[in-house]
């Protein structure tokens, strides 16, 4: 009952990490096509936040700041620990539509099923 337990939460863990990914990967296509438009939204997302303290967020704000649109896609569809980091903190809500978002979710489930 244990093993099942944890290998539950791995694979709830798996998912998500895959839909986060699968996510940004929406996100990087938008940032190709529209970079100033994509970039204002995680921006103006991340001054709303940056109201509270929180170190992932300046971080955040020193990437938009710092690294050019091609740099942040490759930051963003990374497939590492730390790539899963930054997407844990990402300041890309309300790049995708909810169609968009739906559809990554299904893919993600055909992947690894939940």
């Amino acid at each position: 009952m244990k093993n099942s337990k944890k290998f539950m939460r791995n694979n709830q863990s798996n998912f998500i990490d895959l839909y986060s990914l699968m996510l940004h990967s929406g996100v990087a296509e938008k940032l190709r096509l529209n970079p100033t438009e994509v970039l204002q939204i995680a921006r103006q997302n991340l001054d709303r936040w940056l109201k509270t303290e929180n170190s992932a967020l300046r971080e955040w704000q020193e990437i938009l700041d710092t690294h050019t649109p091609a740099e942040i896609i490759k930051i963003i569809t990374q497939d590492t620990d730390e790539g899963q980091r930054l997407r844990s903190s990402s300041p890309f809500v309300g790049v995708l539509s909810d169609a968009e978002r739906d559809k990554i979710w299904s893919e993600c489930a055909e992947i690894r099923p939940v």
